[in-house]
């Protein structure tokens, strides 16, 4: 037998109070089952599973606008419901990890440069209310889901340590953007810049060429921050002229 339950009811057993509940009954975000013949509501088990979905979503961020289209998008049974949630939960968790790692960056841009990037700033903002998926969809074009998945899993793994030592690189290769290439102190920055991003990405050299092909193209971005192009642009002047010297 299906439970039923009061506002009062459900209100005790759930912690939300009867006031959010009248709110959300209100805006059409969960509808009671039914009435009484009083006019008082009554809420059912589908309904619980509704607000269940509601709570864990807004404690994910999500605004109620976004949870009402999220949940019209489809209807799920309770292990359905869970299983979306933890993946919900996991891109949240990546999204998290992934601002973490450029919050920490421009924090060391501070320290580096003395002053603050604000198209970064506003960058980050934006970071709130996107997924890893959305911040990524610009390298759709050169990177498959299996590799961007694993630049996520990689930017996850890198410890402050690693990302100071990222920045001082990156600093070191802005200093010294308009130095001849074919210097001795060109082609060590650019190896000490290739040999974080081994350390960074691994030895897949795959991952690493479709990577470079995208930040050629693309060149600014705060999922790679603080590359840039006029890192980029003494990269690829060194790449050639070492080729050239060949």
């Amino acid at each position: 037998m299906r439970k039923i339950y009061t506002i009062g009811k459900l209100s005790k057993n759930t912690g939300v109070t009867v006031r959010t509940l009248d709110y959300y009954d209100e805006i059409g975000l969960i509808k009671p089952s039914s009435k009484t013949e009083g006019g008082h509501r009554l809420y059912n088990e589908d309904n619980v599973m509704q607000l269940e979905r509601v709570l864990a979503l807004k404690y994910m961020g999500f605004s109620l606008d976004k949870i009402k289209e999220i949940l019209k998008s489809s209807t799920l049974n309770w292990k359905e419901s869970i299983e979306q949630q933890l993946e919900m939960v996991k891109r949240e968790q990546e999204r998290l990890q992934m601002l973490e790692r450029a919050l920490l960056s421009v924090s060391y841009s501070i320290d580096f440069e003395e002053q603050i990037n604000w198209p970064i700033i506003y960058s980050i903002i934006q970071f709130y209310h996107q997924d890893p998926e959305e911040i990524l969809q610009p390298y759709n074009n050169y990177l498959g889901r299996e590799e961007m998945q694993k630049i996520m899993e990689y930017n996850a793994k890198m410890s402050e340590e690693d990302i100071h030592e990222w920045m001082g690189t990156i600093q070191a290769i802005k200093k010294h953007h308009d130095i001849d290439p074919n210097s001795a102190l060109a082609l060590e920055l650019a190896q000490r810049w290739l040999n974080q991003a081994e350390k960074i990405f691994g030895n897949d050299e795959e991952l690493l060429d479709d990577l470079w092909e995208s930040l050629q193209d693309l060149q600014e971005g705060i999922a790679f921050y603080p590359m840039d192009k006029e890192v980029i642009g003494f990269l690829q002047r060194v790449s050639e002229a070492h080729k050239e010297a060949k």
